[in-house]
């Protein structure tokens, strides 16, 4: 999208249908599949912006209704995680929580786990790695390690000491 051709727009909602008229749109794309039974898994690729967001919650929002108990978000392809796809996450993660499923989520890319850090959510969400989901037998359970990356450490400059007197 060019400069010339953001001229004009007076609203997001004309922003939004202009950049996904662009040709010059970053490439964005989703894949599901089932590597075994009891297991769905959405790959992301791209960005997850205000553009892609609407139809990452749909697919995201289905797949959490199918009769997957467990459902997988492999972010390792996510170039860019904003806002509206942490509230997306945040939501999922709590349908997930209220149905009694299990969503995870497969990460390692600076882009997704920054953010995720950042907003203090990362301990929040459940990770996993595919080859977890991808090697195990039809018949055993699914094994989901609980890990989340480290926090960060508490400041304790003159402000935080003052205010904890």
């Amino acid at each position: 999208m060019t400069e010339s051709s953001v001229r004009g727009i007076d609203s997001v909602a004309e922003y939004v249908r202009a950049v996904e008229e662009s040709n010059d749109n970053v490439a964005f794309r989703m894949s599901t599949e089932r590597p075994r039974r009891g297991v769905m898994v959405v790959s992301v690729f791209g960005e997850l912006d205000m553009v892609t967001v609407p139809r990452f919650a749909e697919l995201v929002q289905q797949r959490l209704e199918s009769s997957a108990p467990v459902v997988v978000l492999d972010l390792t392809g996510v170039t860019f995680l904003g806002v509206e796809a942490i509230k997306v996450l945040a939501q999922s993660d709590l349908r997930a929580h209220l149905t009694g499923k299990r969503l995870s989520l497969v990460t390692g890319v600076r882009a997704v786990d920054r953010p995720l850090e950042a907003l203090g959510l990362a301990a929040r969400f459940t990770y996993g790695s595919r080859p977890v989901f991808e090697s195990a037998a039809e018949n055993e359970p699914v094994s989901v390690p609980r890990h989340a990356p480290m926090p960060p450490e508490p400041r304790t400059g003159r402000h935080e000491a003052a205010m904890s007197r």
